[in-house]
């Protein structure tokens, strides 16, 4: 079978467990204060070079609900895509905190400076809740990359306003593969981000970078009363260092990104263009009677049942073999 199912079910990196193989019978302390995860520390402070908090988390869930209401009052709501991972793919975890997420309509899963602008602009007062964070994901959840001149502008606009910008990284790596930023320009431009390791090699786990002096205080005390403090948080720690030391983080993303080139440009040829595939998530409009002939020789997500949508999605595991094996099932 030719999966593209996601870039995450997988055990992660080989060199990972080489690694954990090598130090298996090592002392090791936890809470994430130990040394392996100070050493991963290190290598993500280089790679940003700037100062920063820097703590591993479990999951992406964990680090957005972490992340986005850290610092909010009560009266106080998050500004997101309306596409956005957290309002349709997080059972609701930021309300359930007791903070609203607003939404802004859009057409390619991006939120622009001036629609948070104009939003900001027409808020209605103290009658309405008062945007405190702004949330964007990199990649979108259609797969599209934000520009470091995107950012940069929405950056801006949370400077004028008193607002937090938060950069949800999970798939970080693969923007940064698409468009050749770097994560300085992401630590340069928002309050808080974090960077992706469940879907780019890990074994789990998410770097919660926090930039802003504000945000960085008292924040484990938080970490642990919201359950996200991990006794062997160490093994987050030991994956980000082996995926930073010697460049296996990059390498990994740009792997899932020129199997994603292969196949877009094989849609393409085909006449099959995608609706959305910047990254390594390509989506492409099917019919009910393709799906069903393409599950036999494929795994992907439907991402849209209604209008016969599917996701593909490439990994640092893909093979020019599976790209070909789908495209050959489609032409059938």
């Amino acid at each position: 079978m030719n999966n593209f199912l996601n870039d995450y079910n997988d055990f992660g990196s080989r060199e990972i467990y080489e690694e954990i193989n090598k130090i298996f019978d090592e002392k090791i302390s936890g809470y994430g204060l130990d040394e392996i995860s100070n050493s991963a520390r290190k290598l993500i402070l280089k790679e940003i070079d700037c100062d920063a908090d820097i703590e591993f988390v479990s999951g992406g869930t964990a680090t957005n609900i972490l992340a986005t209401t850290l610092a909010l009052r009560p009266f106080e709501a998050v500004l997101s895509a309306s596409t956005g991972h957290i309002t349709h793919h997080e059972t609701g975890s930021i309300e359930a905190t007791g903070h609203k997420v607003v939404t802004i309509e859009n057409s390619n899963g991006k939120l622009k400076a001036e629609d948070i602008k104009e939003l900001l602009e027409n808020q209605a007062g103290e009658i309405d809740v008062k945007i405190k964070v702004v949330y964007i994901s990199q990649t979108t959840e259609l797969g599209t990359v934000y520009s470091v001149d995107e950012i940069r502008e929405i950056y801006k606009v949370c400077e004028e306003n008193n607002l937090y910008l938060y950069i949800d990284g999970a798939r970080i790596a693969h923007a940064m593969a698409a468009n050749n930023s770097r994560l300085s320009d992401y630590a340069k431009y928002s309050h808080i981000f974090s960077i992706g390791g469940t879907k780019n090699g890990a074994i789990f786990g998410e770097a919660l970078v926090i930039l802003d002096e504000n945000l960085r205080k008292d924040f484990r005390y938080y970490l642990k009363q919201r359950g996200a403090m991990m006794a062997k948080s160490f093994l987050i720690g030991l994956s980000f260092k082996v995926l930073f030391q010697s460049g296996l983080y990059y390498e990994n993303a740009n792997k899932a990104y020129k199997m994603s080139r292969l196949l877009f440009h094989g849609l393409s040829k085909m006449g099959r263009e995608p609706l959305f595939g910047e990254s390594n998530q390509i989506f492409i409009k099917s019919n009910p009677d393709e799906i069903k002939k393409l599950q036999r020789e494929n795994i992907f997500e439907i991402d849209n049942k209604r209008e016969s949508i599917i996701r593909l999605v490439t990994n640092y595991r893909t093979e020019e073999s599976d790209v070909i094996g789908f495209l050959n099932s489609l032409d059938k």
